[in-house]
């Protein structure tokens, strides 16, 4: 994507110290760390309570495996796999809601990954934009997720990342 097309009030270059007002932060130009984000009913899923990672709050999910449920803080630094909270056996298809409400998180698309997941929708601004999202795979151990803006998806298509969800 070409710097003109950033959005700047989603994703800003600043220093450790400066506030979390954009719901996207890049230092260094190469680590992303999400300072907001939101589920479909508008909860912020950042916790600046619990769990720091290197400061940050983490993100904030409601996991079950169909026995176990429980919270689960993801690093909010992209590419981060550290996480709190309950564990499960790789490859565990998981129901991912908000903590706060109890809403299932919409599926953007199936996840490219071998387990087959769907790729969950987390909102980076209230307005609920599906322009402007971070996605996490429902299925846990699976690496993948993103930050994708809306001139982004059709790349993420194209390049194979995500894939058109079943219509049967």
């Amino acid at each position: 994507m070409a710097k003109e097309d950033i959005r700047k009030d989603a994703l800003r270059v600043h220093s450790p110290e400066a506030s979390h007002d954009a719901g996207v932060s890049v230092e260094d130009d190469v680590v992303v760390i999400v300072t907001k984000l939101f589920c479909p009913n508008g909860h912020n899923l950042v916790n600046q309570e619990s769990h720091k990672f290197d400061g940050y709050g983490g993100i904030r999910l409601l996991v079950s495996d169909g026995k176990v449920e429980d919270v689960v803080e993801l690093s909010p630094f992209h590419g981060d796999l550290t996480k709190y909270g309950p564990t499960f056996e790789t490859g565990t298809k998981l129901s991912i809601r908000c903590p706060d409400c109890g809403v299932e998180l919409p599926v953007l698309a199936k996840c490219g990954c071998e387990w087959h997941g769907d790729l969950r929708k987390l909102y980076l601004t209230e307005s609920i934009d599906d322009a402007y999202l971070v996605t996490v795979c429902d299925v846990w151990g699976c690496p993948r997720s993103r930050v994708i803006d809306g001139n982004e998806i059709l790349s993420e298509f194209l390049e194979g990342n995500i894939f058109e969800e079943d219509q049967s």
